[in-house]
């Protein structure tokens, strides 16, 4: 009877959290454990011989929280002299730069980086308390009558003493605020005035200031939380620059749409770093030009949306005023129509796409917004009184070296 509940009960985890759940009776058992979950030897916790020796020098009083030197963690507890084992799993997830900062520390020069995030990406992500409870929940169904077991953390490969050092270096804590607060400062500077290239160096830094207060890795929900702050304090500088409202509405909601489903914490720093050069190109260009705020908000959307179906209807609807009125601005700031201003940057991002690709005219023609590609060739030779094909053997390096 306890059997059949034990295993209905790991099946039942194995399913719901998609995380393996072993029973180690023998050492053939430990061995398939090791050889499935090592990558490499410095994994002292996955080893065969360390499983076993546990197994005899264990309390079934406890359930032991460990963790390899890559921060994999695993569970491990005794029911009726039987070894069981949650896990592996990955309390916080790890980019490249923490993979290499690991590998740097630990003299690991004989597995690539890639192939180090594939095996992690083997493992669910499950924050430890949670990994705790489904044990002591698990442990509730076998032996209802006992207390809740206690939670050991032997410490067999994470060292803490590279940040202890590093903490204990900062003997002014004052200090570490005052240069976080200048590089804050330097930041928004750098926002204001447009300069990209300026602001993700600034960011790099308050990003890796306050790196020494935390493990090595983090959380999809913390980079999101970090992501959250840039957005607001690029929105606060873009304010400050003159940056319209519309405007800043748009980069800022992009990011969060992006962020907010996005699984990889690479591609999370990714866009915040492309949040940031988005802002500082719209500044840029507001410093650049003498427009009126509804024309610069109108050339941010026909920018943002030059592929989809136009209509001039929509587009003054977006922006909350009369199409006629939209009409003579545009004639008044830019001595040109909507549909002409997007005819010419429909025309503009087919150059890039003829400069820097190989994709076919029809292709091109569909991803700048217009189905017809006969069409696409009519406006293309007369905007540049040459065919696209024509354009692109000028212009696309690929192209030159195929010839």
């Amino acid at each position: 009877m306890k059997n059949n509940i034990l295993k209905s009960n790991i099946e039942l985890i194995k399913s719901l959290y998609n995380i393996n759940f072993y029973k180690i009776e023998n050492s053939e058992d430990a061995m398939e454990f090791s050889k499935h979950n090592t990558i490499h030897r410095i994994q002292l916790i996955f080893n065969s011989d360390a499983i076993l020796t546990m197994k005899n020098n264990m309390s079934k009083d406890y359930i032991y929280l460990l963790a390899d030197i890559f921060n994999i963690s695993i569970i491990v507890f005794l029911i009726d002299e039987e070894l069981y084992i949650l896990g592996p799993f990955t309390p916080l997830l790890h980019t490249r730069e923490d993979a290499n900062q690991i590998f740097r520390e630990n003299n690991i020069d004989d597995l690539s980086i890639s192939d180090y995030l594939r095996y992690r990406n083997l493992f669910p992500t499950i924050n430890e308390d949670l990994a705790i409870h489904i044990v002591n929940s698990f442990l509730k169904q076998i032996e209802a009558d006992k207390a809740t077991r206690k939670v050991k953390r032997p410490n067999f490969s994470y060292n803490n003493a590279n940040y202890d050092n590093y903490e204990s270096s900062r003997d002014n804590y004052v200090d570490l605020l005052q240069i976080r607060y200048e590089n804050e400062n330097l930041f928004m500077d750098s926002i204001i005035r447009g300069d990209s290239a300026s602001a993700l160096k600034y960011l790099g830094k308050m990003q890796k200031d306050v790196s020494y207060v935390k493990k090595i890795g983090s959380t999809l929900e913390n980079e999101r939380i970090g992501n959250a702050i840039t957005r607001t304090t690029l929105r606060l500088a873009s304010q400050k620059a003159g940056l319209s409202a519309y405007i800043i509405d748009q980069i800022s909601s992009k990011n969060t749409r992006r962020t907010f489903s996005e699984k990889n914490i690479d591609k999370i720093l990714e866009y915040k770093k492309e949040m940031v050069i988005e802002f500082c190109d719209a500044i840029q260009k507001l410093h650049k030009n003498n427009y009126s705020s509804i024309i610069n908000n109108c050339l941010k959307y026909l920018e943002d949306h030059y592929y989809e179906d136009f209509y001039l209807d929509l587009l003054a609807d977006e922006m909350s005023i009369s199409k006629s009125y939209l009409l003579k601005l545009f004639k008044k700031e830019l001595g040109t129509s909507p549909t002409k201003y997007l005819r010419k940057l429909r025309i503009q991002k087919a150059c890039q796409l003829l400069e820097t690709t190989t994709n076919s005219i029809q292709e091109i023609s569909e991803d700048i917004g217009i189905v017809d590609s006969n069409y696409f060739v009519k406006l293309f030779k007369r905007e540049k009184e040459m065919t696209p094909s024509q354009y692109r053997k000028a212009h696309n390096s690929t192209t030159k070296k195929l010839i």
